[in-house]
């Protein structure tokens, strides 16, 4: 049952998609790096403010949104950190820390580069994991095992040091 209570600060979120040309691009970026069809249909991160606010990476700039408005029916993960301290105050860490990037430019180049090795990221700006993934590291830095430019959405949806907390569509 979709509960926004179950939505806490630093959670992460990640969001099934595939739809249309970016979408699709994505996922098969994602299943030629070797992930599942499962797990490559997860498109989007967000790290949540708490309750129905969260952190949201898109183009062209980086904003505070509300899920319920933003991604209303999307089909979603809600993933906790599995860390002692995360739930005591690290989780409100990487949630500053992703707060931090509100209005900031897209990284597009960064997202391309999953599709042509040739394009390098810039180092200023983000796209959705790459934002998620600093903001994880900037408290853990051992988190995911590969630095945030290199991480994918898949990535959360593969990892075993995250812990489902809800999945199901946003209403």
């Amino acid at each position: 049952m979709f509960n926004l209570k179950d939505f806490k600060m630093g959670y992460v979120i990640i969001y099934k998609s595939g739809q249309g040309k970016f979408g699709r691009a994505i996922v098969n970026a994602q299943l030629k790096a070797g992930f599942t069809q499962d797990q490559a249909e997860y498109t989007h991160a967000e790290v949540s403010g708490g309750g129905k606010h969260s952190i949201n990476i898109s183009p062209p700039v980086s904003k505070l949104v509300e899920i319920t408005t933003k991604h209303k029916g999307r089909y979603i993960k809600l993933l906790r950190y599995n860390n002692s301290d995360y739930e005591k105050k690290g989780r409100y860490k990487v949630a500053y820390f992703s707060a931090s990037l509100c209005n900031l430019g897209y990284d597009i180049r960064g997202v391309l580069k999953f599709m042509f090795k040739w394009i390098g990221n810039d180092n200023r700006l983000f796209f959705c994991s790459e934002g998620v993934a600093d903001s994880l590291q900037k408290v853990y830095p051992e988190a995911l095992g590969k630095e945030p430019s290199k991480v994918m959405p898949a990535h959360f949806a593969k990892s075993k040091e995250f812990t489902t907390v809800w999945e199901g569509n946003i209403q």
